[in-house]
């Protein structure tokens, strides 16, 4: 099916990012991708999020780029679905990483770095209980997805409960994870300028993740939930390339102080 011609600038837009965005984090991957067999046998959790984050991303660019530019959201309703279903997946994956990857941090710093197994550490615990609540607003998108073919181009949609569960969720995850994580290193006294440092990187990071995320969300809530494709698929690769790029700006300094 054709795209109707007063679409083939939105369609221009989503090509574009997604070269874009390949392009990026296919640079951000070979920075964080082990050399060598020995890297990989002394691979880290944290730093392996961080790596699964960067695929998870670059893998829905890619195919968000292949939906939009090589098959077609409109061609058929069944391509209009894969492109909710990848928003959806990918993007639920995505989130999922970073605040593991976060968690990480938060059990580190209050556990004085890896003295405690996981298991055992209180506040790992805890952290993990909370992530679990993602995966039912993963379910949640799932089953409220809505997706269709209109006026010949494809509408990806999540319905109210599920756009507003996953806002609420993720604005209430992002806070709690970053005041988990920031509240030790700022009431030690003193706190030296490195330490600081990350402290502020990670705050930082943190702030345009959720400023990031929130704004999609909002979008999507503002037109009733209902998107069109190209826009969808757009903001949603926007979205996680900005969250991908705030994670390796954050772990370039963590990495000096071992801290994941």
């Amino acid at each position: 099916m054709d795209v109707p011609h007063k679409y083939h600038g939105l369609e221009i837009l989503a090509d574009c990012v997604s070269l874009v965005g390949v392009s990026g984090l296919s640079f951000c991957i070979s920075q964080r991708v082990p050399r060598g067999l020995r890297q990989w046998k002394h691979l880290t959790w944290g730093r392996a999020c961080v790596l699964l984050v960067l695929l998870d991303s670059w893998l829905f660019v890619f195919f968000s780029g292949l939906l939009s530019s090589g098959i077609g959201l409109s061609w058929s309703f069944l391509a209009c679905e894969l492109g909710t279903l990848a928003c959806i997946t990918f993007y639920a994956v995505s989130k999922i990483l970073i605040y593991a990857f976060l968690s990480e941090k938060v059990y580190i710093v209050w556990t004085g770095g890896n003295q405690t197994s996981r298991l055992k550490a209180k506040v790992y615990r805890v952290c993990a209980v909370v992530l679990l609540g993602y995966f039912v607003i993963g379910v949640l998108m799932v089953i409220g997805r809505d997706s269709t073919i209109r006026d010949g181009v494809c509408v990806i949609g999540l319905k109210s409960y599920a756009t507003l569960s996953l806002i609420s969720y993720d604005i209430s995850l992002n806070i709690f994870l970053t005041t988990m994580f920031l509240w030790p290193l700022w009431v030690s006294n003193p706190m030296s300028p490195r330490l600081r440092a990350v402290a502020k990187r990670t705050l930082y990071g943190a702030c345009t993740s959720l400023v990031s995320s929130a704004i999609n969300i909002a979008i999507l809530f503002s037109l009733g939930g209902k998107e069109i494709g190209y826009i969808c698929l757009t903001s949603c690769t926007i979205d996680v390339m900005i969250n991908s790029f705030a994670l390796f700006w954050q772990v370039l300094i963590c990495r000096s102080l071992q801290l994941y």
